[in-house]
């Protein structure tokens, strides 16, 4: 038998410590042993103990001829940081590979791989995910950074979603038969929040039966059966369906619908008259209308579908500004108005804080230094308290702005005979129905965001 001695820990750069994962003890052991004779693994800890300090949960690098870019992917937004030179850049990738099992002279090739990052002092875990691909310019390499003990949204209020919506949605997704529809872009927060209306319902009373593409997996909820299929093989989830009903469930979850036929197969039993089934669907969309169509653009029944869909709930992201340090200013009475805020109900809006002009006088200057000396690294001056800080960015973590489309039956008739956006649209605020924008503006006036970020994400 072959004793390993424990490996020595890392006595050099920030206290971190990177570990291979995969493969066999020995394999491991070498790779480690080999990472840790690189020069360059001082600079890649540097970095991605920089990257976990600011919260960043993505790196990219971008290698050209001369020089490695470096962004950091901060509550869904890219932040550039200082370039890397080439030689830097190289044996920091070096690490990179040889810690994860990759080919370091591979550099057009698809390649990827995993290791971890335990912090030495508080013993936190994280797990490094690398991916490698050749571009026209050189290589890009992404490293997504995870905890292992993810602190995962448990509740429609954690979300952010207003009390009274929550209980709307929840009438809707506790319901005998019908289709409910929750849309988002594409990294907007549609897994969060598709996993967390689902922890929401009624699952330990009825029977649920999940559907998805195995290499699309969106649902992590307990108490949903999951059955998946190889959209990547050609697969499609309609020709399952029939033999996967003979399981009698309630409630059928489809994370995104793919075709038609599913489309209209999951109409076929949420009309039914006598053993109508719930169904609890996946879009991806800018709106809740437009989600509305997407469905349609499969050449989906339209009045199946009509009849069948009782709501839309859709959901975007935007960053929070830091308590700590955001900026108060009085708004002007034509910003209000544009706003539909009316006058006299806010008195002052919020802002991200912004740096100060440079000094213009060495006296200044001197100043300005003797200030900068007493703070935290990379943290703007209001932000003073270490679990507090925005690193210069003025924002600190996302909430959900969120908007729940209850379909009546004048849209039902739209999306029948004039399934447009603009008229889908009009007859949503003829009801009373709130916007995206009229829900964000919510949070704008509560200083929870500011309209700068309101305008960015709602573009």
């Amino acid at each position: 038998m072959i004793f390993f001695k424990k490996k020595q820990k890392e006595v050099v750069g920030p206290p971190i410590e990177l570990d291979a994962l995969g493969g066999t003890g020995p394999e491991i052991q070498r790779r480690e042993i080999a990472a840790r004779q690189i020069e360059q693994i001082v600079p890649l800890k540097e970095m991605l103990y920089d990257a976990l300090i600011k919260r960043a949960d993505r790196i990219m690098l971008d290698y050209t001829r001369d020089a490695v870019a470096a962004q950091y992917m901060i509550d869904g937004l890219w932040h550039t940081i200082d370039p890397r030179d080439r030689a830097t850049g190289d044996g920091m990738l070096a690490v990179l590979k040889t810690l994860t099992g990759m080919k370091i002279e591979e550099r057009r090739a698809r390649q990827e791989g995993k290791f971890q990052i335990e912090h030495e002092q508080t013993k936190a875990k994280f797990v490094g995910a690398v991916t490698c691909q050749g571009v026209k310019t050189g290589e890009r390499v992404i490293v997504e950074l995870a905890p292992k003990k993810r602190k995962d949204f448990k509740t429609l209020d954690e979300l952010g979603m207003r009390e009274q919506m929550q209980q709307k949605l929840l009438e809707h997704m506790r319901a005998p038969q019908g289709i409910v529809l929750i849309s988002a872009p594409p990294g907007n927060g549609f897994t969060t929040s598709w996993n967390v209306c689902l922890r929401s319902t009624d699952r330990m009373l009825r029977d649920f039966l999940g559907v998805e593409d195995k290499g699309k997996h969106e649902t992590d909820v307990e108490n949903i059966n999951i059955t998946t299929f190889d959209g990547a093989a050609g697969e499609t989830p309609d020709k399952m369906l029939h033999r996967l009903m003979l399981t009698q469930p309630e409630v059928i979850v489809f994370s995104d619908l793919c075709n038609a036929a599913t489309v209209n197969k999951l109409c076929e039993y949420a009309n039914d008259a006598r053993e109508g089934k719930l169904v609890i669907a996946g879009v991806r969309a800018q709106d809740a209308c437009e989600a509305l169509l997407r469905v349609l653009l499969l050449k989906a029944d339209a009045k199946e579908f009509a009849k069948a869909v009782r709501t839309v709930l859709s959901v975007r992201l935007v960053r929070k500004l830091n308590d700590t340090c955001k900026q108060p200013y009085t708004p002007p009475p034509q910003l209000l108005a544009k706003l539909g805020i009316p006058a006299g109900r806010v008195k002052v809006l919020y802002k991200e804080w912004t740096p100060p002009p440079p000094p213009s006088t060495p006296e200044e200057e001197k100043a300005e230094r003797k200030r900068k000396a007493k703070l935290p690294p990379a943290a703007c001056p209001l932000c003073e308290q270490e679990g507090a800080l925005c690193h210069g960015l003025g924002y600190r973590g996302r909430t959900g702005i969120f908007e729940l489309l209850e379909v009546n039956d004048q849209m039902r008739e739209a999306l029948v005979k004039q399934p447009r956006l603009e008229i889908l649209r009009q007859i949503a605020r003829a009801s009373g129905h709130r916007s995206l924008q009229e829900e964000g503006i919510l949070l704008v006036a509560q200083g929870i965001t500011s309209l700068t970020e309101l305008q960015r994400v709602l573009k």
